[in-house]
């Protein structure tokens, strides 16, 4: 959702633990890429599914926290998601192999 985007934008000093910060111009820049297509945007039509049962006044930062997500992953266990292969729920290539295009579907 943009409002997430724009948390995490205004939050890059401190971006998950790590120092993200990037120059004023460039913030801006990719704060209004992300917004302008952000899931609950104008458009987004497939991404619908993602914003169900969202509290659109706090959405979380992490698309691993959403509802659909979850439902999604949860036959995957954390033994899975820990193995050599994976290493977290931020590895989406690991079983996504078309994940760099945006295509998520089972492969």
């Amino acid at each position: 959702p943009a409002r997430s985007w724009q948390r995490i934008m205004g939050g890059l000093a401190d971006h998950f633990g790590d120092d993200a910060s990037l120059d004023p111009a460039a913030t801006a820049h990719i704060t209004r890429y992300l917004t302008d297509n952000a899931a609950d945007g104008a458009g987004a039509r497939h991404a619908r599914k993602m914003m169900r049962g969202i509290d659109q006044a706090n959405p979380p930062l992490r698309i691993t926290e959403l509802p659909k997500w979850v439902s999604e992953h949860r036959e995957i266990s954390p033994r899975e998601w820990k193995s050599k292969d994976v290493g977290s729920k931020a590895n989406c290539t690991a079983c996504h192999v078309d994940a760099s295009k945006g295509y998520f579907e089972d492969d």
